[in-house]
């Protein structure tokens, strides 16, 4: 037969009313205890608690940047072998050399894309990419030579009524 539950709080009270377990107790005992030496010779020497072990730091390297890399187009053999490469926007070019080499009975041969590091004089991250210059239309240029005439033309006033003013002398 299964007993009564006992009370969780009388348990608890019975915990609260024991004597705690003191751990340093236990160790003391134990090295009083390694320094008796039985052949009435020198006492052992009481011996050290380890000190926990520090965690090692591990010396940290310059990370370095990873290689820009840019895809071009790469025509292969059937052993994976790199006969020429094209830049990406020449993907027909690269069709028409893998097209001619089987025409001319060299095997089987694809186009593959394929990554490879870019060069150390490419133009970096956000650099200008040269561009012809279109020229305006007819109409914005007249307008810009309007208005700059107009700009103009304002200045010279200001100047004029500025220079009236100055000229203008006091009545007394």
């Amino acid at each position: 037969m299964a007993g009564k539950p006992l009370n969780r709080l009388e348990l608890r009270r019975q915990s609260d009313a024991a004597e705690p377990l003191d751990p340093m107790e236990d160790e003391a005992e134990e090295v009083v205890d390694d320094s008796e030496d039985d052949d009435g010779g020198e006492a052992k020497k009481k011996k050290k608690a380890k000190a926990p072990a520090k965690p090692k730091v591990k010396a940290v390297k310059a990370v370095k940047p990873a290689a820009r890399m840019r895809i071009v187009w790469t025509v292969m053999n059937d052993a994976f072998k790199a006969i020429a490469t094209f830049e990406y926007a020449q993907k027909d070019a690269a069709e028409a050399k893998a097209a001619e080499m089987i025409a001319r009975g060299k095997g089987t041969h694809f186009v593959m894309k394929s990554k490879e590091p870019m060069p150390d004089n490419a133009p970096g991250l956000g650099a200008a990419i040269p561009r012809s210059e279109v020229a305006p239309p007819q109409a914005a240029v007249k307008e810009a030579a309007a208005a700059a005439v107009d700009e103009d033309d304002e200045a010279e006033d200001e100047e004029e009524s500025e220079l009236d003013n100055e000229e203008e002398p006091d009545e007394e």
